[in-house]
């Protein structure tokens, strides 16, 4: 069973790897379309965490049907610590929304290799395509979004000056990156081989936008 997971793991890393080594035109850059940042579930027993999602209104308002009601997708794509993609999804957000997810529920609960992280790197496109298997319009500046990051917090004692430290959970915005050419067909397809050989696994889930 490992053996075949891992032959899945490296097809998916060749096939990417071809589809970068064949990409011939000059790189094109999106800037402020890409953001990515980490999670850590692991720190604090029974204790999950959201990362939020907002549509900044670049392309429409929740008004305007011709637009869909501005909305942008949220490409997302979950790599664990070995750097392997293991879930993507498209969750669409119209203008002005908020998207919630739930690390362990919506972002690592179908993973390709039926693991379930508790730590690892996600990564958000916005794009009006709505498929994470292949980037086709980056909307700069279209999504912000934010995330907890659980963490060891030390803070002084009032009155004695000793150092208490506890485990605790900060909120911080995703770092944005310039989306170049390759990177944008990396990740679509190693999305679309992650679903492919996932057969219904390495999806994830899109709750409800509110």
């Amino acid at each position: 069973m490992l053996r075949k997971l891992s032959q899945k793991l490296l097809v998916i890393a060749a096939i990417a790897a071809l589809g970068m080594l064949a990409t011939t035109c000059a790189a094109q850059v999106v800037n402020d379309a890409y953001q990515l940042s980490y999670f850590n579930t692991g720190l604090v027993v029974n204790v999950d965490t959201s990362i939020r999602i907002i549509n900044t209104g670049q392309v429409g308002s929740p008004i305007d049907a011709a637009s869909a009601h501005g909305r942008v997708c949220a490409d997302i794509y979950v790599f664990d610590t070995n750097q392997e993609m293991l879930e993507c999804c498209s969750c669409p957000i119209t203008a002005n929304g908020l998207l919630t997810l739930s690390v362990q529920q919506n972002l690592v609960q179908s993973t390709l290799t039926n693991v379930r992280l508790i730590s690892g790197v996600v990564k958000i496109v916005s794009d009006r395509g709505c498929d994470p298997t292949a980037i086709t319009a980056p909307v700069p500046g279209g999504l912000r979004a934010f995330s907890p990051h659980e963490q060891e917090i030390i803070t002084p004692i009032p009155g004695d000056g000793q150092l208490f430290t506890f485990q605790g959970i900060t909120e911080t915005e995703f770092q944005s990156a310039p989306l170049q050419s390759q990177e944008a067909a990396f990740l679509g397809n190693a999305c679309s081989f992650v679903l492919y050989l996932g057969s219904g696994r390495g999806k994830c889930a899109c709750p409800a936008a509110s």
